[in-house]
């Protein structure tokens, strides 16, 4: 085996300071949940969000929301930065629209979550709110 390194690849396990830190959209993807998923194969979105500025700066975390109604209601204050139009006091919401925020610029609330046992009890970075960049 070879393998090159990233600098992104050697952050992969680091932990942010707990706080608000202003960030970016670095990349969005989706994947098929798995099988210990709560719904198998649904999708799963994943936005990668680069931290600005601060101590954590260059920082790369990524925040997973499941295409289920619940998961994406959970997160209204993203879509509400995100300044996603509203329809009937909803959103209306599409791969497509999500794609589009690549780049965009605001400021994300990290704190420390842990995986379950089954997943090995690890500390992350927990993604936990948004607010428009100031």
């Amino acid at each position: 085996m070879q393998v090159f390194l990233t600098p992104d690849d050697l952050t992969a396990g680091d932990l942010a300071e707990t706080g608000w830190h202003p960030s970016e959209v670095s990349d969005y993807e989706e994947t098929p949940a798995g099988d210990e998923a709560k719904n198998p194969g649904s999708t799963n979105c994943i936005w990668y969000f680069k931290i600005l500025d601060g101590q954590n700066k260059g920082m790369t975390v990524k925040k997973l929301i499941n295409e289920h109604p619940k998961s994406l209601g959970y997160n209204k204050a993203l879509w509400k930065t995100f300044g996603f139009p509203q329809k009937d006091g909803g959103y209306q919401l599409s791969s497509e629209l999500f794609k589009k925020t690549v780049g965009f610029k605001l400021m994300i609330y990290i704190q420390r979550g842990k995986s379950s046992p089954q997943f090995g009890g690890r500390e992350f970075n927990d993604v936990k709110d948004f607010k428009p960049l100031a």
